[in-house]
């Protein structure tokens, strides 16, 4: 007979692994036997809400990389925090280009005005 697969919990990044697991797959921590070690400090890139901040207040498409390494995240929250900052970005780049138009015109009026 087959014996059913168990499964525990990284303390690292809680992602299931295997029982007979000594280092987990996914963020590569150690796991030993005992239950009463402490649980480490979470990094502070793998806060949810700090790296969001960053994605769209700070950092643009540049914190893209603190989305994908964070193993808090689904692959299809991923997929779309992605695609959101790809319309984001978009949006953003449409606006300036609105922006700098509009100072223009408002240049070339200006201009106009005192030249003649």
């Amino acid at each position: 007979m087959d014996r059913p697969i168990t499964t525990k919990t990284c303390r690292m990044c809680e992602q299931p692994v295997t029982a007979e697991a000594r280092f987990c797959s996914t963020c590569g921590f150690q796991l030993d036997g005992t239950a009463s070690a402490p649980k480490p400090a979470a990094k502070w890139h793998h806060n949810i809400w700090f790296v969001l901040f960053l994605l769209f207040f700070v950092l643009g498409p540049f914190g893209l990389p603190l989305v994908w390494k964070n193993p808090r995240f689904s692959r299809a929250v991923k997929l779309s925090l992605t695609a959101l900052m790809a319309l984001y970005l978009w949006t953003l780049i449409a606006l300036i280009m609105r922006a700098v138009a509009a100072v223009s015109n408002s240049l070339e009026q200006l201009h106009n005005t005192y030249l003649f």
